[in-house]
């Protein structure tokens, strides 16, 4: 993991649930990215002078990610030395059953999640307030969504406005 600090976009937005006891107020989210794929990951090691071509690490990664999807289909988890756990979680229905004689799977289970239980064990120590330590958190962008019509339903679009802080 990269040791410098490194700046972090934040969007600030209003929290518009009018039944929830923040509505109104101003809160934070890392502005989104294009997500990196398998070839950029790749692209990124060979930045940090990788011996191996990316298409020799593409293949690699390829294969750790099958076999770890692989295992945790089979409910086992998968420790990533360095990152972190992912472990299978079950998402049960809302109200459960009442006894392990009426728990019916096929009504009982909404989904598997896959979660990622960060490092805690090596020096790097994967957590938020270390994450925190590593960034620079900046005020980007002020987010309002706007609902527009589209596909036959109501859609909220979100609309970006750079945040410019004067110097004092």
């Amino acid at each position: 993991m990269a040791t410098q600090q490194t700046i972090v976009d934040l969007d600030i937005y209003t929290d518009n649930n009018e039944k929830s006891d923040n509505f109104g107020k101003k809160f934070a989210r890392i502005h989104p990215k294009e997500a990196l794929n398998l070839r950029g990951i790749c692209n990124q090691i060979a930045k940090h002078g990788s011996p191996y071509t990316v298409d020799t690490m593409e293949g690699v990664v390829a294969s750790v990610v099958t076999a770890t999807l692989e295992k945790i289909t089979e409910g086992q988890s998968v420790k990533i030395d360095g990152l972190g756990t992912l472990r299978p979680t079950i998402e049960n229905a809302p109200g459960g059953a009442d006894s392990a004689k009426d728990y019916n799977v096929e009504k009982n289970v909404l989904g598997i999640h896959i979660r990622l239980y960060p490092e805690n064990e090596k020096f790097e120590r994967i957590t938020s307030r270390k994450f925190l330590e590593k960034c620079i958190l900046r005020k980007a962008y002020e987010v309002t969504y706007k609902t527009v019509h589209h596909g036959g339903k109501d859609v909220k679009v979100p609309s970006y406005s750079p945040i410019v802080e004067e110097d004092t």
